[in-house]
């Protein structure tokens, strides 16, 4: 999905989330990856979903629609999947809005500080206040052919033209070291920068 299709999606999805969860408090996600990208126009490309941490489900604290799943967020994974269904994605393709990420992301490190995004009724995006944490977050999970482009249109924005800047910024958001070598994060820097600086 392109940027405009996502922000058409997400209207539907706050409107959905307005009707299945009624009274005031928002839900509150982080967004990352991709999405993150195109709805702060780092870069403008397709993204296939939209990667969240829920940090607030209509004042229930932090949510996954992936474990331990409640009645809330069974609910909320239906209002995705019919969604994606009535836009004719197909399989898991319709969980275009989804946490995947999120244990692996919260179990590398703490949650950065964030910025707001948008505000619809009832849905409430917010995105890393310093894009550094999601080129941290492309590098540690070691996808460096795949997300070629966004690590080198984060790269530029950001400045980081060294090995020893990407493994400082790395270090910023996630320093465990052993974290950073299960990831093979050494082979992901050699991959992009080589062996050398």
């Amino acid at each position: 999905m392109d940027r405009e299709e996502m922000e058409a999606y997400l209207v539907e999805l706050d409107e959905a989330l307005v009707h299945a969860f009624p009274g005031p408090d928002p839900v509150r996600v982080m967004v990352v990856g991709g999405a993150f990208l195109a709805l702060t126009g780092i870069i403008n490309r397709q993204t296939d979903d939209v990667d969240v941490i829920i940090t607030d489900l209509a004042g229930t604290g932090e949510a996954s629609l992936v474990y331990e799943l409640t009645k809330s967020t069974r609910r909320f994974r239906r209002l995705v999947e019919t969604i994606g269904k009535n836009h004719g994605f197909k399989g898991g393709k319709r969980m275009w809005f989804n946490d995947d990420c999120a244990l692996f992301l919260q179990d590398m490190g703490p949650l950065p500080p964030v910025r707001l995004l948008r505000t619809y009724q009832k849905l409430h995006l917010y995105g890393p206040a310093d894009p550094g944490y999601i080129l941290a977050c492309k590098l540690m999970a070691g996808r460096a052919n795949k997300d070629y482009g966004d690590i080198a249109a984060l790269r530029t924005r950001l400045g980081i033209h060294t090995r020893a800047q990407a493994q400082t910024l790395v270090d910023q958001f996630f320093p465990l070291r052993e974290k950073q070598r299960f990831q093979e994060l050494p082979k992901t820097l050699s991959d992009i920068f080589g062996d050398g600086e």
